[in-house]
């Protein structure tokens, strides 16, 4: 959502500029204002509408004053800066002014992408993994059950299956052999140790 006003507003350098805009416009009805009394006939009428054309003025005035933007500042308050201020201010960069609204609504819209990814993604990705969990072992299971199925005494080959058989008579022998050579390391240490116990 953009955090300025849906309605431009009217940008005026400094607050002479404004006071010199309303001087030129309160002139310009009273010339016209005289201009219509003369065409009637009713010069005379001019003292007694004065007062309503100055209060139409001031009204008109007051109803702009929110939609202006003088020197970068909104104000809805009619009070005229002090003419030292005016110097001392730098002059308003309206190109800058937008360029800065425009990287804050892409930071908020960013801030948004990223909210919205940290509520989305981890139920995403846990899907997703439980997803691939569920795929593996559906997998695991059917090469399981179907590894053998299809496998027929028929197709296993003769030379292949005596290699089996025999490898697997062969598989205790090493066992064995481990055992006796572990007894016979440890008949070896204890006549060791008796003969270095004998004194010469």
């Amino acid at each position: 959502m953009d955090a300025r006003e849906d309605l431009p507003k009217v940008s005026i350098e400094t607050e002479q500029d404004w006071r010199r805009i309303q001087h030129n416009f309160s002139a310009a009805l009273l010339a016209r204002l005289d201009t219509e009394l003369e065409s009637h006939g009713q010069a005379g009428d001019k003292d007694a509408l004065l007062p309503h054309a100055h209060q139409f003025l001031e009204t008109l005035f007051d109803i702009s004053r929110p939609n202006l933007r003088i020197n970068g500042r909104t104000s809805i308050t009619d009070e005229p800066c002090d003419d030292e201020d005016d110097l001392d201010m730098e002059p308003f960069d309206e190109a800058l002014d937008r360029h800065i609204w425009s990287l804050s609504d892409q930071r908020l819209k960013w801030d948004k992408d990223v909210a919205d990814r940290r509520r989305t993604r981890p139920t995403d990705i846990e899907k997703l993994i439980a997803d691939g969990l569920t795929q593996h072992h559906d997998v695991e299971t059917s090469e399981t059950s179907n590894e053998y199925a299809d496998f027929s005494a028929k197709q296993v080959d003769p030379e292949l299956e005596r290699t089996l058989l025999n490898t697997v008579s062969l598989a205790p022998r090493p066992l064995q052999s481990i055992q006796s050579l572990q007894n016979r390391s440890d008949k070896i240490k204890s006549v060791s140790a008796e003969v270095k116990a004998l004194k010469p």
